[in-house]
């Protein structure tokens, strides 16, 4: 797998929780605790997320392990290669589609965008 860390590693210790996520059909909002304090990482009109348990996810590990960081762009080997082996992916035609990876101790999201997302202290 071919990716590039966006956020920093964590400490020995240190996780990351997926507490909330949020879609309004334009804004994509992924709510992060880590170490007691929250984050926002947000995706402007994703062109699709999708949630999974981190045991089915096997493929990204140990590339997508904290230890290397906990928000990746995934630039091969992903669930974007996969999308791109359907006829019907109409959204892989462009190539400016990126995908997006947060490692959650119990969760992780995938996200398909155009643009790296925000992150910042969380209003939630």
């Amino acid at each position: 797998m071919k990716v590039v860390a966006l956020e920093g590693s964590l400490s020995e210790g240190e996780f990351v929780e997926i507490i909330n996520v949020d879609f309004d059909g334009e804004l994509l909002a992924v709510t992060v605790l880590i170490d007691g304090d929250k984050l926002d990482i947000t995706f402007d009109a994703p062109a699709g997320f999708r949630v999974l348990d981190e045991g089915d996810l096997l493929e990204y590990w140990p590339d997508c392990s904290t230890t290397n960081g906990w928000l990746y762009e995934i630039a091969g080997q992903g669930w974007l290669d996969q999308e791109l082996q359907r006829g019907g992916f109409l959204s892989g035609h462009n190539p400016e589609i990126k995908e997006y990876f947060i490692a959650g101790v119990n969760y992780c999201i995938s996200v398909l965008a155009w643009e790296k997302p925000d992150v910042e202290a969380s209003t939630r």
